[in-house]
């Protein structure tokens, strides 16, 4: 990786970052399967992660032990369907988008590539808020002399533009720039994390091992699927990364393992670590200057930094997937035009969503990731049961009806709708509270596929669209 260099006096991505083609040349497959633990073990050091830790303390805490399990299993899981994800991308040399288009056809695979283009506009939002905030919080000098314009600090609303102007350069020149980011945030990131729990379990360990929290069948379900959607979430972002990886020997295999590790190791450790942070710090549902005070005392500028960072690290991903979906799509605009539009999207919408971040986040996190799980649930099915060749068709319905009767079937099972939207949702009641649609959806969506695609409609399916499988 080092002896490669960034054409740093080209505008442009390279033709494959650009146009979405298929990766076929062993030269343009430069990237070796370690480099995807690095991409997420960054990527997943992140105020996502940490907020998500806080949301869990505060209505979902279990005893301690009883955390550390739950939330590793539920990494372990989520880990698993992107790391599955990211084994296709050796195969195809696609982007996820490009390779849903595959299996659901040319419009079907369209209209799952807007709903990811929404998915990443959402992840830069919430990421762009965390990030902007603490460096505004750095900027003010932990706000003292901000003033504000309609309710927004102004020098808050500056950060967000500072923020997205540092996520934009992290991608300027495709995937090879994504590459090394990433590389120097795992390290980075990893010891000012590893600093960060030095402080904790020498500060405040003993508040949380004493906490007087029983156990619930309740909190352990939400805290799972809580954990759960949000590493799976990752899941159409994976082969974006890993079709760099020449398909040959057990770089597919590496590339699942390395992208189940990276990911899960990180966003477990952060999970934990934020769970514990607010159990003795109080934070009530947000990072305030509780944290970054409390926890850091003169080296306060550490912690604001770490979330900065983390969100840098984070959006990296999000804004070069978003501009994968928006090409899957079929969105013909120039690279800077579409970076240009999305830019407009998601600072509008971090400025909108400021002063109200934590209830934003809490429903984004669990509506926007419903049409996921399906869709995972028949990408997994398509591609390593049924092992069907790409189609060339505009809708393939098989998968299609797959899909909607999975994520129909769900629906009584979906918390967030009655949480938020305010429906009576049937049989809801059931599961006392814990939100199970994402298991329900997948499961139902991936067993559905194989009877429609190998019994139902009895078609003569060819093996899949590349050799090994």
């Amino acid at each position: 990786m080092g002896h490669q260099k960034i054409m740093l006096d080209s505008g442009k991505l390279s033709t494959t970052d650009e146009t979405l083609d298929i990766v076929t040349t062993d030269e343009k497959r430069s990237s070796k399967p370690s480099f995807l633990f690095f991409l997420w073990f960054a990527s997943n050091l992140s105020v996502g992660d940490f907020f998500l830790g806080v949301f869990i303390q505060q209505d979902y805490a279990l005893p301690f032990i009883d955390m550390i399990l739950t939330l590793l299993f539920a990494n372990i899981a989520g880990g698993i369907l992107v790391g599955v994800m990211s084994y296709i991308g050796p195969v195809s040399g696609k982007g996820q988008m490009e390779v849903s288009k595959d299996f659901f056809g040319n419009s079907g695979g369209k209209a799952f590539s807007l709903l990811q283009f929404v998915n990443t506009i959402g992840w830069l939002t919430v990421n762009l808020i965390i990030s902007a905030g603490a460096l505004g919080y750095i900027l003010s000098g932990q706000d003292s002399f901000g003033f504000s314009i309609f309710g927004y600090n102004v020098i808050y609303l500056v950060a967000i533009f500072i923020t997205f102007g540092c996520i934009y350069l992290t991608i300027r020149f495709g995937h090879k720039s994504i590459r090394r980011f990433e590389w120097i945030m795992s390290i980075f990131l990893g010891f000012l994390f590893i600093y960060m729990a030095i402080r904790i379990f020498t500060s405040g360990i003993h508040a949380v091992f004493t906490a007087n929290t029983t156990w619930s069948i309740i909190h352990f379900g939400a805290v799972f699927m809580l954990s759960f959607s949000y590493i799976m979430s990752w899941g159409p972002y994976a082969s974006d990364y890993s079709r760099y990886i020449k398909n040959s020997g057990n770089n597919r295999i590496y590339s699942a393992i390395f992208t189940l590790l990276g990911s899960a190791i990180a966003s477990f450790l952060v999970e934990l670590l934020s769970y514990m942070a607010a159990a003795y710090l109080n934070l009530n549902g947000s990072v305030t200057s509780g944290l970054y005070l409390e926890m850091f005392g003169y080296f306060w500028v550490i912690g604001a930094m770490t979330f900065f960072l983390g969100g840098l690290a984070a959006n990296s991903l999000n804004l070069y997937s978003n501009l994968m979906s928006a090409r899957a799509i079929g969105i013909a605009f120039g690279k800077n035009f579409i970076i240009a539009a999305i830019s407009i999207i998601a600072i509008i919408l971090s400025i909108i969503f400021f002063n109200t971040f934590s209830s934003y986040f809490e429903g984004f996190l669990l509506v926007l990731d419903y049409w996921i799980t399906p869709w995972l649930g028949v990408m997994i099915a398509e591609f390593f049961i049924v092992k069907k060749k790409a189609s060339f068709s505009k809708i393939n319905w098989s998968p299609i009806l797959s899909y909607i009767i999975g994520i129909a079937a769900s629906y009584p099972f979906m918390d967030t709708i009655t949480s938020y939207f305010g429906a009576n949702v049937p049989f809801y009641s059931a599961t006392g509270g814990v939100d199970i649609s994402y298991a329900v959806s997948f499961m139902l969506s991936l067993i559905l596929t194989v009877v429609f695609e190998k019994f139902v409609f009895g078609r003569n399916l060819p093996s899949s669209m590349a050799a090994g499988n």
